[in-house]
């Protein structure tokens, strides 16, 4: 039987306006233009015209941007997101 579970940290980004994340991740902060996440040993914030949660679930967050102007990762010390 297969694994039907995603094993790996997925960061998927469509067309600057879709960004999905699965896994394991510590949600930081959200307002109408920002939202910031641990993941994977990053931290993330993504700046946009607007940002719109689609879906904040336990491993996954998915979120729609509209003009995105930045994401910004930075490499944290074995953070270990659980």
């Amino acid at each position: 039987m297969k694994k039907l579970f995603q094993l790996t940290p997925l960061l998927e980004l469509l067309e600057y306006e879709s960004l999905k994340i699965i896994g394991p991740y510590r949600f930081i902060h959200a307002d109408a233009t920002t939202c910031s996440f641990d993941y994977a040993d990053y931290h993330i914030t993504v700046n946009a015209e607007s940002v719109t949660i689609n879906a904040l679930k336990e491993e996954m967050l998915h979120l729609t941007v509209n003009n995105l102007q930045e994401i910004h990762m930075k490499k944290t010390k074995n953070m270990g997101v659980s």
